[in-house]
């Protein structure tokens, strides 16, 4: 596929996913999630080659961020402890749209037929829930079960969606490390906006301990190394990846 047929192929998936009238009103009022374009980036790889034609797969696709979507909506309702509370309007909303992106994923797999694939998919939203609950009650007893629960939380559906299409296991690893990377960096972020991170609980309990290391920031950025050179090299050794998706792992590795 050409990089103007793959990239045209990224737009439909996008504009199918944009142009649902609730998606749109949710956006306007800052209820619904956003979507993940690097989530649509690794689907959309990881769908390439298959049986399917371009039509279907761009509907596969779209249903798997509707299914993302829905999961990551259904989180911002609030647990005990949250600092922002939502008003009820805002929770009604954000029950709406849950909800709705819920059905539109059911809907649109049910239609083409691909129950095997649904079931897939939900056993991936089961494993990122268990993997939050690990990593908000600490249950994981070294750095490798933490570091594995935390790739987890993002990236387990997209592994049940690559395994579906029988992506070899570099691509998955790649994957899951991208979005780990990713996760990181925007810990990193948020914690020099507001001084604050759902990762300083790792750090407070010693997790990742290196020699030297005062601070969380400092203990992120050595993590947030690691997993780079892991991306850089894993890049290095997978089946040949589209340009589209090439570019964006090199700018996510020097961001």
């Amino acid at each position: 596929m050409t990089y103007q047929a793959r990239e045209a192929g990224l737009k439909e998936v996008e504009q199918l996913v944009h142009e649902q009238a609730v998606y749109q009103y949710l956006q306007e009022n800052n209820e619904g999630g956003q979507m993940d374009k690097d989530q649509m980036l690794f689907l959309h790889e990881a769908i390439s080659g298959s049986d399917l034609t371009d039509a279907a797969a761009y509907r596969v696709v779209s249903a798997t961020l509707y299914m993302i979507l829905a999961h990551d909506t259904h989180e911002k309702i609030d647990e005990p402890g949250d600092v922002v509370k939502l008003t009820r309007k805002e929770q009604e909303l954000t029950v709406l749209a849950g909800d709705f992106y819920s059905a539109l994923y059911y809907r649109t797999l049910a239609e083409l037929e691909m129950i095997p694939l649904l079931r897939a998919l939900q056993s991936g939203v089961q494993e990122t829930n268990t993997a939050k609950t690990n990593i908000y009650q600490l249950h994981v007893a070294t750095d490798e079960e933490y570091l594995a629960q935390l790739t987890m939380t993002n990236a387990a559906i997209f592994t049940k969606f690559a395994k579906y299409f029988m992506k070899d296991e570099a691509f998955i690893l790649l994957g899951c490390k991208f979005f780990l990377l990713k996760r990181l960096q925007m810990e990193l972020q948020l914690y020099k906006e507001i001084g604050a991170s759902r990762l300083k609980r790792a750090y407070d309990h010693g997790y990742f301990a290196k020699e030297a290391v005062s601070n969380f920031e400092s203990w992120l950025m050595e993590i947030i190394s690691d997993v780079k050179k892991e991306v850089a090299n894993l890049k290095e050794n997978v089946e040949p990846l589209s340009n589209i998706l090439e570019k964006r792992i090199v700018e996510l590795i020097n961001d």
